[in-house]
């Protein structure tokens, strides 16, 4: 397809997310709100997040009448606090009138007080912006339900809209690759994994909205494949939660969050062209009343393949994604939400002979969740469906040959979830049973070429609140129809100490279950003289995890965090050799066979100086097997340091800076008796990123940006590394009504 053609196909595509969310509106009963008005004349208000736009749930206000003195005064209802229901959306009581303040606060934002004119002329859209120093916030991740962070023992790390904004990020493997403790290594033959502390691949658990992403049931994982187009934050628990998700999550869990639907209408836009035949473009349009919205669409091109070191010109990489998210109150105590996702995927690299690799992969999802408040709870439902497929051909040409689809891999998951979450007492109490049907597709790979499986799951979380003091416990035990049955528990411990200091410490276990082709494997490679057969007798690989940490803020202008952690991990699945098949061919075959250990620390530190943030943290790991020998690539140091600068007199100029180092890693291969062999060296890897953003006429931004400014160039990484440049040109709130 040439530029021109592919031009008017992104064109086309972005026109029709637009057209379908401008007959959204129109269709959207507007008058309609998510809350009973107090009056006809007290119109509805919402509380938004700054940077993102987003409604801020639980956000309290409070009027203080011209003259009033603070807090409460007996029989004077109108000085309580109003509370933000989910949407972020308040109406005006009617004991309320003109004159005096209004006080807006919410937990991670800096308060904020306005006068009733000014926020009047605001049309009572009032925005908070993030305190990149608090000490708690909203999360999402680690729980069943949204809750504060000083509640949560495990460390959760959050990447804001505006970081990643910043970071230029084509996708969600290069946002978090420049974490410390957090690596990124390419998966064979194409792809790229993530790492964190040590751990990776299949034991990291990648969601979109709390949902799983595409891939993982046929082992066909790639992060590059994740787009940030539309995302609001990005939330990362550095630590097993099996004892929430269940399998995968042993060594963590990476919560890509997309923006909640805005009330009124908005449009916002981005295209960008860099270095190496990057092209983007996306578009994402919200709004509605008590139905809200969004929808996002999006484009991108590469000519790199991720996890290959070379490819030149003849190599590409094509994603086209949708997105989009309905909320509906029903009533004040009943919300309806849902959301669906598509993928199209194309990778061309060249495999030698004049021949091309092809991978193609297609990918449709969506959900359907029901809460409703009984008491002092909410009930909550979800139903998940989701369907893959990845096919890969080679053929000579820019094209392989169409209608073969003989070799297609597929992948179908339904699922669904019920729960109440509760309080009682000092107790805030989460059940709930998951159900799921799973089954795959892999021709001349699996024995049974399509398996399938069965699963049911109880989950069970409480925080019991002692004054400054949370315990909190966790466990969820899942029954397989193939592999069997697993008990993961979790118990953790945070204390508060005044206002400036808080401490952690949580023990959880992690589990991995083998997959579908672990346990059924039936593969001949007879270039290669060998078989890959499965083992049916697979044991789940498990963990125990021990960390320990502080955040520490002084005054208003430092945070502090540091953490410690221990991660053992038995019965580790290993591809082994296992004799030779009467043929001639080395049969490799699974096994539980080896333990692992990583451990080590990290430190970080947030200092704000006038228009300016600064930020910088390290990260220490050891990783090694149970006999001692390093890990394959698992580097001992990662660093990170990142300052921006907003300059108001140069119209908002904004400057972002950010160096990131990662440390030299051994080169290992696994012999099939277990012992590891250096091949080499992964050398250390420092870059420096720069970007400016101009904010111009409003709605319109300018972004010039560059990677690797040093254009450093280390032997044994996977991919490519080198300089790139780029340039785009965001366009906000278009047609904001």
């Amino acid at each position: 397809m040439n530029g021109a053609a592919r031009a008017g196909s992104t064109a086309a595509f972005v026109l029709a997310a637009l057209v379908a969310a401008s007959s959204l509106h129109a269709l959207a009963p507007s008058g309609l709100r998510a809350f009973p008005p107090a009056s006809q004349e007290s119109p509805p208000g919402q509380v938004v997040d700054q940077a993102s736009g987003a409604g801020i749930a639980g956000a309290g206000l409070t009027w203080m009448p011209p003259g009033a003195a603070r807090g409460p005064r007996d029989g004077d209802d109108s000085l309580l606090p109003l509370t933000t229901n989910s949407l972020g959306a308040f109406a005006l009581p009617e004991s309320w009138g003109p004159g005096g303040t209004i006080e807006v606060a919410a937990l991670g934002f800096v308060a904020r007080t306005l006068t009733w004119a000014e926020a009047a002329a605001a049309e009572w859209r009032l925005e908070l912006a993030r305190d990149p120093l608090a000490l708690d916030e909203v999360v999402v991740t680690a729980s069943v339900r949204a809750r504060r962070r000083s509640e949560i023992a495990v460390p959760v790390e959050t990447i804001e809209a505006a970081e990643i904004a910043s970071a230029g990020a084509a996708s969600a493997d290069r946002l978090l690759e420049e974490l410390p403790g957090v690596q990124v290594t390419g998966n064979a033959p194409t792809g790229s994994n993530l790492l964190i502390r040590g751990i990776g691949g299949a034991r990291v658990l990648v969601l979109l909205d709390g949902q799983p992403v595409t891939g993982t049931l046929i082992e066909n994982r790639d992060l590059s494949r994740l787009s940030l187009a539309g995302s609001e934050r990005v939330e990362i628990v550095k630590g097993p939660l099996s004892s929430l998700y269940g399998s995968d999550a042993l060594g963590g869990v990476v919560n890509v969050i997309t923006r909640l639907p805005a009330t009124g209408f908005r449009v916002d836009a981005r295209a960008l062209s860099g270095g190496a035949g990057r092209q983007e473009a996306e578009a994402t349009a919200s709004g509605g009343g008590r139905v809200r919205y969004s929808i996002t669409g999006g484009w991108r091109q590469e000519n790199q393949v991720p996890g290959l070191v070379s490819g030149g010109q003849d190599a590409f990489a094509r994603v086209w994604d949708g997105r989009s998210r309905l909320r509906f109150a029903v009533t004040d105590d009943w919300e309806l939400r849902a959301g669906l996702t598509f993928l199209r995927e194309r990778q061309r690299w060249p495999v030698g002979g004049g021949f091309s690799g092809f991978n193609d992969n297609r990918g449709v999802s969506g959900w359907l969740e029901t809460r409703r408040r009984a008491g002092p709870g909410e009930w909550s439902a979800t139903v998940f469906a989701q369907d893959y497929e990845h096919l890969y051909r080679s053929a000579r040409g820019d094209a392989p040959i169409a209608g073969d689809r003989s070799g297609a891999q597929w992948e179908r998951l339904a699922k669904g979830t019920a729960g109440y979450s509760g309080s009682r007492g000092d107790h805030d109490f989460d059940v709930g049973i998951e159900a799921a049907a799973r089954s795959i597709q892999s021709p001349d790979k699996l024995v049974e070429e399509r398996a399938s499986d069965d699963q049911i799951a109880f989950f069970v979380q409480d925080a019991w609140r002692l004054g400054a003091t949370v315990v909190s416990g966790g466990a969820r035990l899942t029954r397989n129809s193939r592999w069997g049955s697993n008990l993961a528990p979790s118990l953790g411990l945070t204390r508060a100490f005044g206002e400036s200091l808080r401490m952690r410490a949580a023990i959880a276990q992690g589990f991995r279950a083998p997959s579908f082709k672990e346990l059924g494997w039936r593969y001949v490679n007879l270039a290669a003289g060998v078989t890959v057969q499965g083992y049916p007798d697979l044991q789940p690989e498990r963990s125990w995890n021990v960390s320990a940490g502080a955040e520490w803020r002084a005054g208003e202008r430092l945070l502090v965090d540091a953490e410690v952690y221990t991660n053992r991990i038995r019965n580790l699945v290993e591809l082994g050799f296992i004799g030779n098949a009467p043929s001639g061919l080395l049969v490799y075959s699974p096994r539980n066979l080896a333990d692992a250990v990583t451990q080590g620390f990290e430190l970080s530190l947030h200092v704000l100086a006038g228009d300016g943030e600064f930020s910088a943290g390290y990260a220490y790991l050891d990783a090694h097997t149970g006999s001692g020998g390093r890990l394959d690539r698992r580097a001992r140091h990662s660093a990170r340091a990142r300052a921006s600068w907003t300059a108001e007199q140069f119209s908002g100029l904004r400057l972002d800076a950010t160096a990131h180092f990662t440390g030299s890693a051994p080169i290992i291969l696994t012999r099939p008796d277990g012992t590891s062999v250096p091949l080499g060296t992964q050398e250390r890897f420092t870059a420096v990123d720069l970007q400016a953003t101009l904010p111009i006429a409003g709605n319109l931004e300018l972004l010039a940006g560059v990677d690797n400014l040093f254009d450093a160039r280390p032997e044994g990484w996977q991919g490519i590394v080198e300089r790139r440049f780029r340039m785009s040109v965001g366009l906000r709130e278009l047609f904001a009504r």
